[in-house]
């Protein structure tokens, strides 16, 4: 496994190239004159990458603006252009699995037919521009995002991953704050322990950390416990009603289908 990093995805995005890709999509689904009128004003927008620093105004050379509200989606354009005409067509050199979320890559390939030079020197001839800081797995596991990824034998196993930086500071139980604002960490870390497919041990230092979170931030634990158990409720009835939907589906394809002509039932 491998993870790649692209770095200064937004100084880096070439606004003529992005320009001509936009084009290129739109000139599939629109007419010449709306795709004109779009161009033009995407131009006047990318173009327009102003930012100020000690009182003073300055231009990005090349690239898009960070504050911008339309850069985000921008560099997806940008980044899904190459994907598909360059990124595909590793699937018949080796890549078990891609995965890119913003400007985060995990890869997983197969050491009998590819290496890592072969990809690394692959991946970093896509775009001139766009460069690509590796991280190699070690003991087969490897951090992406906020998981580890670890390969055992013929599955992966995840578990959930911190930056030795982190504090896991949240809002004290005894500041000023509504009660909704206090638990809208824990909420969000018992939803991810329910929701990743960890084990039973992974699952339990997890809730043990978490504690540990709530104790250390004032957070009264007797709270955190009927908070875990709403989210494990909804959770379990999520399931349920999966299941029940498959069992009436199945129901339903048993019976003989019926088709209607001429407002008149005949089975089939």
């Amino acid at each position: 496994m491998i993870s790649f990093d692209i770095e200064d995805l937004y100084n880096n995005i070439p606004i003529d190239d992005i320009l001509n890709i936009v084009k290129t999509k739109l000139l599939q689904n629109n007419n010449i004159q709306i795709t004109y009128k779009m161009h033009s004003l995407l131009k006047v927008i990318l173009t327009q990458n102003y930012f100020m620093y000690q009182q003073k105004i300055y231009q990005l050379l090349q690239g898009i603006s960070m504050g911008s509200p339309i850069s985000s989606l921008i560099a997806e354009i940008f980044l899904q252009h190459y994907e598909d005409a360059n990124i595909k067509l590793l699937d018949i050199k080796g890549i078990a699995l891609y995965l890119r979320y913003v400007d985060d890559i995990l890869v997983i390939y197969d050491t009998t037919k590819i290496n890592l030079h072969t990809i690394n020197t692959y991946i970093n001839k896509i775009h001139i521009n766009i460069k690509l800081n590796p991280t190699y797995d070690e003991h087969n596991s490897i951090a992406f995002l906020d998981l580890t990824v670890t390969h055992r034998h013929t599955k992966l196993e995840v578990d959930i991953y911190r930056k030795p930086t982190t504090t896991d500071t949240t809002i004290n139980f005894l500041s000023n704050h509504p009660i909704e604002q206090k638990m809208a960490a824990f909420r969000f870390h018992i939803t991810r322990m329910h929701s990743l497919p960890l084990n039973p041990d992974k699952k339990k230092t997890e809730w043990e950390i978490i504690q540990s979170i709530a104790k250390n931030n004032n957070f009264l634990q007797h709270l955190l416990q009927k908070l875990n158990r709403q989210i494990l409720h909804k959770f379990n009835n999520k399931k349920s009603s999966k299941n029940d939907k498959k069992v009436k589906y199945t129901k339903l394809r048993s019976r003989p289908a019926t088709k209607l002509i001429s407002g008149r039932q005949f089975e089939t």
